[in-house]
């Protein structure tokens, strides 16, 4: 084989592997289209409502469902959580453990709280206008970056 046919396939070989150390290195989200170290926040908005006598609380953006469940990632991420009043009473949302609430809601009227929490927990959350009513749970879970799972 003379030189020149040598060295066509040995650049093609180099650049495939060139090609699939680029195309791995891309598929592990090194390479993104904006910037990843901006803080990272989750919205959620729940809405208290009246149904048969019984406050509940609705997720309507982020969670679906009645009283739902939710879960935040501990650490520098940010959960912001609105919490409107279509019901027909006043409400006010408290989450044990963060002790943060939202103000008296009159019916209309909502609020944002913002929740962190550094490490993994259950929170409950209440509405507190007219007594103490458990209404649900927020999760805070330590999320693991696919790059410092270890193989095992």
């Amino acid at each position: 084989m003379n030189s020149e046919k040598r060295f066509v396939i040995i650049g093609l070989a180099c650049g495939f592997v060139a090609l699939a150390a680029i195309m791995g290195y891309a598929s592990m989200g090194y390479v993104r289209h904006m910037n990843i170290f901006w803080p990272e926040e989750i919205r959620q908005t729940l809405e208290f409502r009246e149904v048969n006598g019984q406050t509940i609380v609705v997720g309507t953006v982020g969670n679906a469902g009645v009283n739902p469940d939710l879960i935040m990632r501990t650490g520098d991420f940010t959960y912001i959580l609105t919490v409107k009043n279509n019901g027909t009473m006043s409400h006010q949302l408290y989450v044990e453990g963060i002790e943060k609430s939202t103000r008296l809601l009159e019916p209309g009227q909502s609020y944002k709280i913002t929740l962190n929490s550094r490490y993994e927990a259950s929170y409950n959350y209440y509405d507190i206008s007219n007594g103490k009513h458990l209404l649900g749970t927020i999760t805070a879970k330590y999320v693991v970056p696919l790059d410092k799972i270890e193989a095992k």
